[in-house]
């Protein structure tokens, strides 16, 4: 399978840079760490993945890049709105692509560093993925090569942030509204169009989330769009899905559903 690239020197860097967004206010430091720690777990995702697939070196190496980057943009974000959610503040994943190229990282940055020069196509396809993770769809027509390192790091991404929210969800986590993008915490009330989307085995949108329990479903709904079997074996051995039904409402219409994401995630 695809040997793993060293990608030591971007690490540190994202480090060192992350770490400058850091203030004395200690509940803005939790989202920053909350952020950087999800950003190494979405990267440690992306190697397993990338483990399992037959893919030139520099195809892998761009994924790795890819999902190191992925939510550079959350932190100017963060700073600046004091959210993240994209729809009250600005696209994240633009925002990450303008981040990237306003920093230079990809070429050397402001020290003209060479462990940290890229090809150009990899500083493209890099870019190009960080601008994309977060759209409801790629677009069509792109390289097969972007098509493959978007899709790392879309499933690395939600493999990740199941428990994120699980444990906010079940209130282990924070309480606070910026990580369920501030829906309104309603027992019992969910939007037909997130339960519609399950029904049809689709991908649910945010555009149709109010309440946070349209934020459990949804997240269900992300089962149907896994790229990769080994993704798909990574929430079951993680037990998320059946965490995350756990938290669903204990409603007629809803609990049928449960069988129906667990159908989708035993596919091979």
């Amino acid at each position: 399978m695809t040997p793993l690239p060293d990608i030591a020197a971007h690490e540190a860097w994202f480090k060192a840079w992350t770490a400058g967004y850091l203030t004395d206010d200690e509940q803005d430091n939790r989202y920053i760490e909350l952020k950087r720690n999800h950003t190494m777990r979405v990267l440690d995702n992306a190697r397993r993945i990338v483990g399992t697939l037959d893919m030139p070196e520099h195809v892998a190496r761009t994924a790795l890049l890819a999902a190191l980057y992925h939510d550079v943009g959350r932190f100017p974000q963060y700073a600046q709105y004091r959210t993240f959610s994209d729809q009250r503040s600005v696209n994240h994943g633009i925002l990450g692509c303008k981040t990237l190229r306003r920093l230079g990282v990809l070429n050397g940055g402001s020290r003209n560093e060479t462990a940290l020069c890229e090809s150009r196509s990899t500083q493209a396809n890099v870019l190009a993925s960080v601008a994309m993770h977060n759209r409801f769809r790629v677009p069509s027509g792109i390289s097969s090569a972007l098509r493959a390192v978007t899709d790392v790091v879309r499933d690395s991404d939600k493999i990740d942030i199941f428990p994120v929210m699980i444990a906010t969800f079940t209130r282990d986590g924070s309480e606070n509204d910026v990580v369920t993008l501030h829906l309104e915490e309603k027992e019992g009330a969910w939007s037909p169009g997130i339960l519609e989307s399950l029904r049809e085995r689709r991908l649910a949108s945010y555009k149709d989330m109010r309440y946070v329990n349209d934020f459990k479903l949804l997240l269900g709904s992300w089962v149907f769009e896994l790229n990769y079997a080994e993704s798909r074996l990574m929430l079951r051995e993680r037990g998320l899905v059946e965490a995350l039904l756990a938290t669903w409402p204990e409603h007629p219409d809803v609990v049928p559903m449960k069988d129906v994401v667990r159908e989708a995630l035993m596919r091979d």
